[in-house]
């Protein structure tokens, strides 16, 4: 039986991850920063068991991760679906400190916990980090987040061309709105739902050679109404 860390687990990406890991009877650690947050998604009798903490800096990543491994004794893969608040005016108009405190939220968080929780997966392991579709195109006035998107999948695929011996490592691009937890009832029709996505991380940890990445991206349902899962460059 496979163990799970989930961080960021109680975003609608990050329940839905949950959610089908469960479903396959995987152990899992949601984690996030907020206790009560966590409390509120997730029931214990629902077999998840859950961890406050934070990737801001090496200290909280290690603690999250000794506090995550002591729930089931080892880890066998973990998933950062990590994200701060986007900026939504005009690049030319943002402060170098309202830039910067995107990069740290957005990206910084995944090399915080890269670095803190890859030493110490096995080499079977996998390290999936979930990024944003804007990685190849401009939305106006949210031009951090494309750029933000971008920089992440340049590290997952540094990444992983540096640590070749490691645990397997992918990042999966998510090209779509999700319609989760948050917004179910007003989400449309081609959007991807928080449980496709989940079902595509576990089948990616399930068998990581099946998707030899390491950048993969799943975009919007087709009309055939199966989101495919395919290689972006």
């Amino acid at each position: 039986m496979k163990t799970l860390l989930v961080i960021g687990a109680t975003g609608d990406i990050g329940q839905g991850i949950v959610a089908q890991a469960r479903r396959r009877g995987w152990n899992v650690v949601a984690a996030a920063r907020h206790a009560g947050k966590l409390a509120d998604a997730f029931d214990a009798d629902d077999g998840v068991a859950i961890v406050a903490g934070d990737l801001s800096s090496d200290a909280g990543a290690m603690a999250l991760w000794h506090n995550a491994a002591r729930r089931f004794g080892a880890i066998d893969a973990v998933v950062v679906s990590v994200n701060g608040p986007q900026l939504a005016r005009p690049v030319i108009d943002l402060g170098m400190d309202e830039v910067a405190a995107h990069y740290a939220a957005n990206v910084l968080t995944h090399v915080i916990a890269a670095r803190n929780v890859l030493p110490r997966l096995a080499s079977n392991g996998v390290l999936l980090g979930i990024g944003g579709g804007t990685a190849d195109f401009i939305i106006p006035t949210k031009v951090p987040t494309s750029m933000g998107h971008a920089a992440l999948r340049m590290f997952y695929r540094g990444l992983a061309r540096e640590n070749r011996d490691a645990a397997s490592i992918r990042e999966l691009l998510v090209a779509s709105m999700v319609a989760g937890a948050s917004n179910r009832d007003t989400a449309l029709p081609e959007w991807l739902t928080d449980a496709e996505i989940g079902e595509h991380v576990c089948a990616i940890i399930a068998d990581p050679a099946a998707f030899p990445g390491p950048i993969l991206q799943l975009r919007d349902r087709d009309q055939v109404g199966r989101p495919p899962v395919s290689a972006a460059p």
